[in-house]
């Protein structure tokens, strides 16, 4: 039951803005670790800035993630391509096989051309090489 002011406070209660409210009780034990009294409450203690803490598990697996990255980076530099380079007298001896294998291909001839007649027979009009009649008198080219 709530009282006003002028009425005062049972025993165990304390008047807080006109009304009367449990008084908070400090125990010997105190509140929990993390936490702290506020007005008669406990409350999750406020920690200065921001920080959080990284379980040392997680700090050993990126530790290993790194350092194997870093491994695995080397390897690959000191390996190369991974394609062996061919000594100097291979080269040489595949260069001279393939040069003698040219010389020897027949060389290609060129296409035969077919001569015929760039004036027409009957006119006497001058033909176009593709022309199949005369574009004059349309006589049939020879």
């Amino acid at each position: 039951m709530m009282t006003t002011a002028s009425a005062g406070c049972g025993p165990g209660t304390v008047l807080v803005d006109g009304v009367c409210q449990l008084a908070p009780e400090e125990s010997s034990e105190g509140c929990g670790e993390g936490t702290e009294l506020v007005n008669g409450v406990c409350q999750l203690a406020k920690t200065s800035g921001t920080s959080m803490s990284i379980e040392p598990m997680y700090i050993v697996i990126a530790a290993v993630a790194v350092g194997g990255g870093v491994i695995g980076a080397v390897f690959a530099i000191k390996r190369g391509s991974g394609t062996p380079k061919p000594a100097k007298r291979d080269l040489d001896a595949y260069e001279s096989k393939y040069v003698a294998r040219q010389k020897t291909e027949p060389s290609r001839k060129p296409a035969e051309k077919k001569e015929t007649s760039s004036s027409c027979s009957n006119c006497g009009n001058t033909l176009k090489p593709e022309a199949k009649f005369c574009g004059g008198c349309g006589t049939p080219r020879s």
